[in-house]
């Protein structure tokens, strides 16, 4: 009997029982069967808290689903959980007592027995088995260490920020297992905010000395004199800080003030001590503070940095908004919608903006992640000098992340997708990001059938569900129980499309700090772009970075712990009430021109104008790739999947080995200081083979940028002069 004939037969009778026919009843022989589980089977980078479903060919008894006949275990134990049925989606959840295991395998058992409303049953079992992800604070060893501490996460999200910023060669470790023997296996020490015991603060003094290098951040106060601080026993939240660009660390980077969130402890800087930055009370006036400094201690090369704030918590901040605003419907609109958590006007509250608009221009947050590379590099330069990975494919400084909201219309996505590919090179390769490709959330309801969405998902476009949460203020709860049914409904519609990875809310409806990202968690939903530049009356025609950020990076709950759903603004917004498309034009420009601001730029589009012509034609004149979400998805999970390892000289060689993840193709770039004591690079190798390369000044650092495959290269320094063409110095 075909899938649905059965409600079918009952309507039929009913019908024909309703005219005064003598009905004989059709009996229902079908046993159930299981048509989809979650995660998929041999899924690896599984949430922690994964949403572990059966979804059944029909309804089913609730009684005959429970934890005996529904099981999760792993190493051949059982691990304790709860199993319910949801009459919604047809579907057992089986939901684990506590988080799962970093980096572990499971398997999940459904035994014979389920039976559905007429008696039959499943006649045989089901088991499969998914891995979650690897620890999100876990990098893949190198020269730097993270120190973190269990009971303060933000400590944690500097992994994040490494990651963002290209490197992955460090471990991460909780301050409670930290040892001198273990420190002297590292380059470069990064403390989180925690506080230290005298014991701790000797120890790290000694390493100091000895010639390490310490980056502490909002330090214990404890190291005021390793870090050449004077306390003045004050702070100051919510300001701003100036770096200085004559300053080493300082080139390159954005020269006017900006935004910290958070709070700053106030010092004095003693003889011998560089100050970075200067803290100011507001964009204009400066207080006699430092905002970051270094100092070199002992006679062996050691330095010891301080950032007065936490710079984990301000980038989060910046990102994400004021959690004290969470849940507070702020701009007059009924919807609650992440502009709320920066949106400062409120009536009868009147704040500033969280994030200052006349500086929204410049992406706050990455500028201050940038300024710590340059510091890292800084403090390196008579050790191993660090390699990196560039943000995105093939050198790109710029991407337009192509995504429209089609609300049910008849024909807006193949139109768009179609204007895409008319508009593109013959020949391009999608791998490659040379060819244009988008994204599009659409209802049910719409023009699109299911064929058409299997071809168009063949050649690249990127389709899912435009979740609509009725542009209602919805409690977590009741929130993931749409999620889970928009999502179930839309596999009806469309069974062969691929799992959906990215999400844009209908509304953009944000209804308090996290549950969003943590519900797209659980059911394997990985980027996320509702964070909205809107409303034109807020933002006042100015094109920028609502969240700070052009980067792809991962949310962070109230209390700092990293939820594994990258955040993408959406920069750039049709109905925002922007000049366009000089706004398009200025981003993107600002992106490639001498300023650097680089990004990921998020789009809204919903087909009710020629947006998304209007972006396709800018980017083209540019040379900007048109990707799709799940593109830049896959992307920045093999970038932050690949990395250098054994960063070891040999003279004047500077020897690592590099493993390019197979999702970034041949697009992968690498990045090492052009310049060290040693010298100049003159040649580098991959495996004895001689690799191409271009010097290119980026933030003030002169950079020797190569392609990136798997195998083991060979950097070469020495005083010789550049001459080929292809190597000469980019600014």
């Amino acid at each position: 009997m075909a899938k649905g004939r059965k409600g079918l037969i009952v309507i039929a009778v009913a019908m024909l029982a309703a005219t005064g026919w003598t009905v004989i009843a059709s009996q229902d022989h079908e046993a159930p069967a299981v048509s989809r589980v979650a995660p998929l089977a041999d899924a690896v980078e599984v949430d922690l808290n994964p949403a572990i479903t059966v979804t059944f060919s029909e309804d089913v008894a609730p009684t005959s689903i429970g934890v005996n006949s529904l099981r999760l275990s792993t190493g051949g134990l059982p691990v304790e959980a709860s199993v319910t049925y949801d009459i919604w989606t047809r579907s057992a959840v089986l939901a684990p007592t506590m988080p799962l295991t970093g980096d572990t395998k499971y398997t999940v058992t459904l035994a014979a027995g389920v039976r559905d409303q007429a008696g039959n049953t499943l006649a045989t079992g089901h088991s499969w088995s998914f891995a979650t992800r690897r620890g999100l604070e876990d990098g893949f060893g190198g020269p730097v260490l993270i120190i973190t501490s269990g009971a303060l996460p933000f400590s944690k999200y500097y992994s994040e920020i490494l990651r963002a910023e290209g490197i992955g060669s460090f471990d991460s470790v909780d301050l409670s297992h930290v040892t001198t023997e273990l420190l002297d296996r590292f380059n470069l020490v990064l403390l989180g905010e925690m506080p230290l015991s005298e014991a701790q603060v000797a120890m790290f003094s000694d390493w100091v000395s000895a010639g390490g290098d310490l980056i502490a951040m909002r330090p214990d106060k404890k190291l005021a004199g390793l870090l050449g601080l004077e306390d003045q026993s004050a702070s100051l939240n919510e300001g701003y800080l100036l770096i200085d660009t004559a300053t080493a660390p300082g080139h390159g980077i954005v020269g006017e003030t900006i935004q910290y969130h958070g709070a700053a402890d106030l010092y004095a800087v003693t003889e011998g001590t560089t100050e970075i930055a200067r803290l100011y009370s507001n964009g204009s006036n400066a207080t006699p503070n430092p905002a970051i400094t270094i100092r070199g201690v002992g006679k062996t090369g050691g330095q010891a940095a301080a950032f007065t704030y936490d710079l984990a918590r301000s980038v989060i901040y910046t990102r994400q908004g004021n959690p004290a605003w969470a849940g507070d419907e702020r701009d007059g609109n009924s919807v609650i919608r992440s502009n709320d958590l920066f949106f400062g006007a409120k009536k009868g509250d009147e704040q500033t903006d969280w994030n200052d608009l006349d500086k929204i221009a410049i992406p706050v947050a990455d500028e201050q992640q940038r300024l710590l590379v340059n510091l890292m590099n800084f403090m390196l330069k008579d050790k191993a000098p660090l390699p990196r990975l560039w943000y995105f494919p093939k050198g790109h400084k710029g991407v337009l992340v192509m995504a429209g909201d089609d609300h049910g219309t008849p024909s807006g996505t193949e139109d768009s997708f179609d204007r895409l590919k008319a508009n593109e090179l013959k020949g391009c390769l999608v791998a490659e990001w040379e060819c244009y490709r988008a994204t599009a959330w659409i209802y049910t309801s719409g023009g699109l059938s299911p064929k058409e969405a299997r071809a168009y998902i063949a050649e690249g476009f990127d389709i899912g569900d435009h979740v609509n949460k009725g542009c209602n203020n919805l409690l977590p709860a009741n929130f993931a129980r749409i999620f889970s049914h928009e999502l179930y409904v839309f596999r009806l519609k469309y069974p062969d499309l691929p799992p959906q990875t990215g999400s844009r809310t209908h509304c953009v409806a944000w209804s308090d700090w996290a549950s969003t990202p943590k519900t797209e968690a659980r059911f394997g939903v990985r980027m996320d772009l509702s964070y909205y530049y809107w409303p034109g009356s807020w933002i006042k025609g100015r094109p920028g970075f609502m969240t700070g950020s052009g980067l792809p990076m991962r949310f962070a709950d109230l209390d700092g712990s990293m939820i594994d759903v990258y955040q993408v603004a959406s920069h750039l917004v049709n109905e925002s009430g922007m000049r366009f498309p000089s706004a398009i034009e200025t981003q993107l420009d600002r992106a490639l021109g001498a300023q650097g601001y680089y990004g990921a730029f998020g789009t809204h589009y919903d087909f009710t104008d020629d947006f998304d012509t209007q972006l396709t034609a800018a980017a083209k004149a540019r040379g900007v790739p048109l990707v799709s979400a799940k593109q830049l998805l896959d992307w920045t999970d093999g970038r932050n999947n690949s990395h250098f390892a054994h960063i070891a000289w040999s003279g004047d060689v500077l020897t690592f080995d590099a493993h390019a993840d197979k999702q970034t193709e041949t697009m992968l770039r690498g990045m090492i200081p052009a310049r060290t004591d040693r010298g100049k690079v003159f040649a580098i190798s991959r495996d004895g083979i001689s690799v191409d390369y271009k010097t290119e000044t980026i933030k003030g650092i002169a950079y020797a940028m190569f392609p990136v495959e798997t195998g083991p290269y060979s950097i070469t320094y020495g005083p010789h002069q550049i001459t080929d063409a292809s190597h000469v110095e980019q600014r």
